[in-house]
């Protein structure tokens, strides 16, 4: 339980966009340097402080010794800015364990109950919270407000008089893929459930968290895997009586590196 935390700071996706985009254009792996080079046009130095820590926290990555990483979400930027949006969210969920919580067990639970569709109010996000957090009523509506400005901020919501809108949503293949190769290959993995390398329709369609955090229809899971081979970013193979996708790449940043060769 000790591990849910309120969450009371912004996705900063804007400022975290622009830090991740200076890595990928520049390859920087001076943390501090980095710092001196994006002005995060922030008002004072205690917010540009909290800025940074959030960055840093949710989005980059650092080696043994506090060398910042050219990492696999990195190498996947692209000028597409979904999909960008997209990858960032995913590493914003591996981080906020309370907002992986409410998409588990309260966004997409709505969503599939609901036909595809579900509407809620801020209040009902703050009672779901209330149930795990141990904190003030002020602190759970402000965690509530805080998640439900990151589902907008990344996209996966819209505004709905007052209430927020979610729906299924269908992301980009290299989103899909990334976070199947976190899921399931252990090796540099960021959020690992399972080292199976092989894993099988069923098993995601009935196991996976990955097409929860996107929203995604069930319905729709196979004709990602089926385009993601396609594409080769996995084998294929129907073996006992099961469709098996196996991961072509070793983990997701060779998943990466195949995507930019």
């Amino acid at each position: 339980m000790s591990k849910f935390k309120s969450i009371t700071k912004s996705t900063y996706i804007r400022e975290g966009l622009k830090v991740l985009e200076k890595i990928k254009k520049e390859k920087y792996d001076d943390y501090k340097e980095l710092m001196d080079k994006v002005d995060l046009n922030q008002n004072s130095d205690h917010s540009r402080k909290t800025s940074w820590g959030q960055i840093k926290k949710r989005y980059l990555d650092f080696d043994d010794n506090n060398k910042l990483l050219y990492s696999p979400m990195i190498k996947l930027f692209n000028n597409n800015i979904i999909l960008k949006k997209e990858l960032m969210y995913l590493n914003y969920i591996y981080t906020e364990a309370t907002f992986r919580k409410i998409i588990l067990e309260f966004v997409y639970p709505k969503v599939k109950e609901n036909n595809g569709t579900a509407i809620f109010k801020r209040e009902e996000l703050a009672d779901f919270l209330s149930q795990f957090l141990d904190y003030s009523q002020a602190t759970l509506n402000k965690t509530a407000r805080s998640s439900a400005k990151a589902l907008l901020d990344f996209g996966l919501a819209e505004k709905e008089e007052g209430a927020i809108k979610v729906s299924y949503y269908q992301p980009e293949l290299k989103t899909v893929i990334y976070a199947l190769y976190n899921e399931y290959s252990k090796e540099k993995s960021k959020y690992n459930n399972y080292n199976i390398l092989n894993p099988s329709l069923n098993h995601i369609i009935e196991n996976a968290e990955f097409p929860k955090f996107l929203l995604i229809n069930p319905n729709f899971i196979e004709s990602f895997l089926q385009s993601a081979w396609k594409e080769e970013y996995l084998s294929y193979e129907a073996r006992g009586g099961l469709n098996q996708y196996v991961l072509k790449h070793k983990n997701v940043e060779q998943f990466a590196d195949y995507i930019t060769r």
